[in-house]
């Protein structure tokens, strides 16, 4: 079945690469992207390439560069226009002298992984397996023989390697992005206790438009997910099938959102969520979130336990483990991750103080939306 997926608020998917600021330079709220290896190739000029090469360092401070591409160029009497692989809109300010990651692309054609929606639907299902059974949950953190909590829940919850029962659930990547659908855009981290922004991250988003993906769900799938749910789902079609998975999906997404609604966010935040709850109470599509920032226990484990111990009956309980896990050994560090992870707990009242920030989209030093949410429809 082929499915539309709508941007709601910008995503963002990296390929561990970066652009530095010689890749590019900012003029009218566009990006030129430079091939500055072909310029290099064409300078020729072993003294001029030696001239480039000591202003770059005489203009580094630490790993931060104080130029930019078309400086650099300009210096060996070389036009940076002529050198420019393409523009994109950046909402990056012109003297900025930063690092942008970049989106996920392949033959220089950015797209969306079909695995990172698969992997948010995955997610989806780890939720509604735990729902209204927490207890598993406390008997793997309890377990002082397992390390890798994450993954022995979800082991418990799909199996092996070879029994993953999500081999028979298959989604292409995107179909065709258009270009002008991204932009150099600024994150920060909204620090809730503090209530400020903090930590900025420069992306290569995708702020808006909609895509298509193939997706092809075996008989397998259901048989499996009957088991593991105690269900009965017996879909006939297409349709049928999307409907279930919607229906897992949105369980999720809402209780992400009603935990969010409930968190001390800022106004903004929580009419956004108010009115993503409102359209996905609608049931006319699946909503998920396609996140790069937080891990497994922010994205699943603190909202599930969170709506199944909302009196916090068992709060005390889940504060220990994570004490026990960040307490420091040695000599304390504050500035340590891990440290300051401890001070958090230590302080800590209700599910609801996790994770202690969220990530944004900013421009012009506002708040504009969180980030990765898209919604799926089914094409008919």
């Amino acid at each position: 079945m082929m499915l539309k997926c709508s941007l709601i608020t910008p995503i963002f998917i990296g390929c561990g690469e970066e652009y530095t600021p010689l890749d590019y330079y900012i003029e009218n709220n566009i990006a030129h992207i430079v091939d500055i290896e072909k310029a290099l190739e064409d300078l020729g000029d072993l003294s001029n390439i030696d001239k480039i090469s000591n202003y770059i360092v005489n203009k580094s401070i630490g790993n931060r560069v104080e130029t930019n591409a078309k400086d650099i160029l300009e210096r060996v009497g070389l036009c940076a226009e002529d050198y420019v692989v393409y523009k994109i809109k950046s909402e990056i300010k012109e003297d900025s002298r930063t690092r942008v990651k970049k989106f996920i692309h392949q033959n220089n054609r950015k797209y969306v992984p079909g695995s990172s929606i698969k992997g948010a639907i995955r997610t989806a299902y780890l939720f509604n397996y735990y729902d209204g059974k927490i207890s598993e949950i406390f008997k793997i953190l309890d377990n002082k023989k397992i390390d890798d909590k994450g993954k022995e829940i979800e082991r418990r919850a799909i199996g092996d390697i070879r029994d993953d029962f999500f081999k028979y659930f298959k989604i292409s990547d995107s179909i065709k992005l258009e270009r002008e659908e991204f932009k150099f855009i600024l994150t920060k981290r909204w620090h809730i206790k503090k209530k400020k922004l903090t930590i900025p991250n420069y992306l290569e988003g995708m702020t808006k438009g909609e895509f298509t993906i193939n997706l092809k769900v075996e008989e397998e799938f259901f048989k499996e997910l009957n088991n593991r749910l105690n269900k009965n789902f017996n879909p006939k079609n297409n349709h049928e099938k999307f409907e279930i998975i919607k229906e897992l999906c949105n369980n999720f997404s809402k209780t992400v959102v009603d935990f969010e609604i409930k968190r001390d966010l800022p106004i903004l935040l929580k009419e956004f969520y108010e009115k993503l709850k409102k359209d996905i109470e609608k049931n006319d599509a699946l909503y998920i979130n396609l996140g790069f920032e937080g891990g497994f226990l922010n994205k699943t484990i603190y909202p599930l336990l969170w709506k199944n111990d909302q009196n916090n009956v068992l709060f005390h309980k889940i504060r220990q483990f994570f004490l026990d896990l960040y307490k420091p050994k040695g000599k304390i560090n504050p500035r340590n991750p891990q440290y300051k992870l401890y001070q958090t707990w230590q302080n800590a009242k209700s599910y609801l103080d996790f994770p202690t920030t969220v990530g944004v989209y900013v421009r012009d030093n506002r708040i504009i939306s969180p980030l990765g949410w898209i919604k799926l429809e089914k094409v008919n």
